[in-house]
């Protein structure tokens, strides 16, 4: 085993003192992806587009799907629920919606690629409650076709592009009344002035502005203008390749400049971010994407404190796209999430900011790979819970990132013994009861420590409960070994309410011994061969799909916790039986092993592990005198550390993460 961490003698003494502090820099804002809703053809299907939000309710719609498999226009609420079909396409009255909606007067509006009487496209309205599509204009080739861009609305009048159509078949800029009439063209495109306008506009001073995917003096697009009552195009920019090139997205305007992003092009291929002056000029490039930071952005821009956020197609971990964010004034790329085609895959659409709180689409993914809705959520700073037990009473901790612990404690209940915590993504701890007899209980309490939920299970003859976790969706995860021969069965339990359960094995020489849910809702099942010394970690998704991973075998080293963060990626926690060093092995999502080693420290062992919410791990450490030394370690592997007890007849038994 490969240990990447050392320490001193000085730092060991300072350990055994009870307190051990170190440089651990200032992390960076994290966020927790989640994924709100799924696709699943019947509702929908491939949302292209990006959403909106009023009064608590997301709109959006799907290219596919629906009653008639053509698209539709939903709702879902933003607190998470059922996704709700509005209306439905059927070709007559529009096919193939690619757009977002706008939403004014208590009515939705878009367009459609394909369908209406031409099959080159309309614009649409829904009432935001649902109900028939009204078709307010088609489009017939001559007056533009195949409009893949959202509209604007500004004094009772809709603007917005086409993709073809038009004198020179390249596309249009037009304009059709809010309560339906005659589109009237207000732009045509030609190649040499820009051609294959995919993107929705931006209207500012009487002017209204966009990017062109294609044409320009390379070939590769443009940036333009045009008066809103229409005449002559001006070129503002064109892209050249090196600056970038296929620009799908539209723009946003902020302090004089515009800012988009393009499909290809930069350093490496795969796309840009970039910004022009409002009044043209060259082309600045803030940033380029290299594959492994996004490639292929899409979709436009949202800019918030300075910096600017977005999605990539494709690119990250995955392959299956991310979200990032770069400084407003140009700069390194960071990725704040990744995605994968189990929980979500090809963000096509951009995103929408509301309360701090980013919402969007994927394309694909999800349960049945039609797409998902999503949220991204700042994560809170990693605090942390810790449970104690003192003869069958229970003490809970909730220990902030500075300042001092609240507590408070349980019982005591007799023949029962909290034996292990979990919490959920909302910061509510949980903690296990179990008896003698086999019978079990779980606790949801709320993060000002007071009980909110309980509900008992057991005994099961022959069953022992091994270790439980809490998944986004608010359901505990209950693992249960069956002592004669290891079978496992996983309890997915919501508290009050219904439960389901799945087994496994036995495995002649294995045992589980730990569970995780990650925030895609996919199960962790930790399995250890004690005999060899190995490890075998699954990834259980919600269809019951199932990968694994085998670890070492590693001579003198036993797993013996597991944990995941928000960021997915699997902690687990070995320790060397004869000299208790601790090492921490960080699995990466394409199976590649970062370890990081503590200690040996005289009369400490290693004993819990956990994930806080801003990504730091959380290492345990107990003596023989049942004091607690809390290690909060960084991806650098710079940590600091707090030490807690003795407390007389108290013994520290499992940490959490806490908000």
């Amino acid at each position: 085993m490969k240990h990447s961490v050392q320490f001193s003698i000085a730092m060991l003494l300072l350990l055994v003192s009870g307190l051990l502090f170190a440089v651990n820099p200032a992390c960076a804002q994290t966020y927790t992806l989640s994924t709100l809703a799924f696709f699943d053809w019947s509702n929908g299907s491939t949302p292209d587009a990006g959403l909106i939000l009023s009064g608590g309710t997301l709109y959006g719609t799907t290219t596919e799907g629906g009653a008639h498999q053509v698209g539709t226009v939903f709702s879902f609420p933003v607190g998470g629920g059922a996704i709700t079909t509005l209306a439905t396409f059927n070709g007559s009255n529009g096919s193939t919606p690619g757009a977002g909606l706008i939403l004014s007067g208590g009515t939705l509006y878009g367009t459609t690629v394909y369908g209406g009487s031409a099959g080159y496209g309309t614009v649409f309205s829904v009432p935001v409650g649902g109900g028939a599509v009204t078709t307010l204009a088609t489009f017939n080739g001559s007056n533009g076709a195949e409009p893949y861009a959202s509209l604007i609305l500004s004094g009772g009048t809709l603007y917005g592009t086409t993709g073809g159509g038009g004198a020179n078949a390249a596309g249009t800029v037009f304009s059709v009344p809010v309560g339906g009439g005659a589109v009237t063209t207000l732009a045509t495109f030609k190649g040499s002035n820009g051609a294959d306008p995919w993107s929705a506009l931006v209207l500012s001073g009487g002017t209204l502005y966009g990017t062109t995917y294609a044409g320009g003096a390379n070939g590769n697009g443009t940036v333009f203008s045009v008066p809103v009552s229409g005449g002559t195009i001006t070129t503002l920019a064109t892209f050249n390749g090196s600056n970038g090139a296929k620009p799908y997205a539209g723009l946003i305007l902020s302090g004089g400049r515009l800012y988009g992003t393009t499909f290809a092009g930069g350093v490496s291929g795969d796309g840009t971010v970039f910004s022009v002056p409002v009044g043209g000029g060259a082309v600045a490039t803030l940033a380029t994407f290299s594959g492994n930071n996004g490639s292929e952005p899409y979709a436009s821009l949202v800019l918030s404190g300075g910096t600017l956020y977005g999605t990539t197609e494709y690119g990250g971990a995955g392959n299956a796209g991310t979200v990032f964010s770069v400084p407003v004034g140009g700069g390194a790329i960071t990725t704040l999430a990744t995605f994968n085609s189990i929980n979500a895959a090809y963000p096509y659409a951009g995103l929408i900011l509301s309360g701090g709180t980013f919402y969007g689409t994927t394309s694909y993914g999800g349960t049945d790979n039609d797409g998902t809705v999503f949220a991204l959520t700042p994560t809170p700073a990693g605090g942390t819970y810790a449970l104690w037990n003192n003869s069958g009473q229970a003490g809970l901790w909730k220990i902030p990132v500075s300042g001092s612990p609240t507590t408070a404690s349980f019982g005591p209940y007799a023949g029962w013994t909290p034996t292990a915590a979990a919490s959920d993504m909302s910061g509510n701890p949980y903690i296990l009861w179990t008896t003698t007899s086999g019978a079990v209980a779980v606790w949801k309490v709320s993060p000002s420590l007071k009980i909110t939920t309980s509900q008992s299970f057991g005994p099961y003859t022959g069953w022992t409960a091994e270790a439980f976790a809490v998944g986004p969706d608010g359901h505990v995860h209950l693992l249960w070994n069956h002592t004669s021969d290891n079978a496992v069965s996983i309890f997915n339990i919501t508290l009050g309410s219904s439960m389901t359960s799945q087994s496994y094995g036995p495995f002649k020489g294995w045992q589980a011994t730990q569970i995780a849910v990650d925030s895609s809702n996919n199960t962790r099942l930790l399995w250890t061969d004690t005999a060899l010394c190995e490890a075998s970690l699954w990834i259980i998704t919600s269809s019951g799909a199932q990968t694994s991973q085998t670890f070492g075998p590693y001579s003198g080293w036993q797993v013996q916790n597991l944990a995941v963060g928000s960021d997915n990626l699997a902690r687990m926690l070995w320790e060397n039986t004869s000299t208790k060093q601790a090492s921490v092995f960080t699995v990466a999502s394409d199976n590649s092993i970062t370890s990081r080693a503590f200690g040996p420290f005289s009369g400490w062992s290693p004993s819990g592990l956990g994930v806080n919410n801003d990504g730091d791990s959380d290492l345990m450490w107990t003596n023989t005198s049942n004091q607690l030394s809390l290690f909060d370690i960084s991806n650098t592997g710079n940590f600091t550390s707090s030490g807690y007890g003795p407390y007389s007849g108290w013994v520290p038994v499992a940490i959490v993460a806490g908000p």
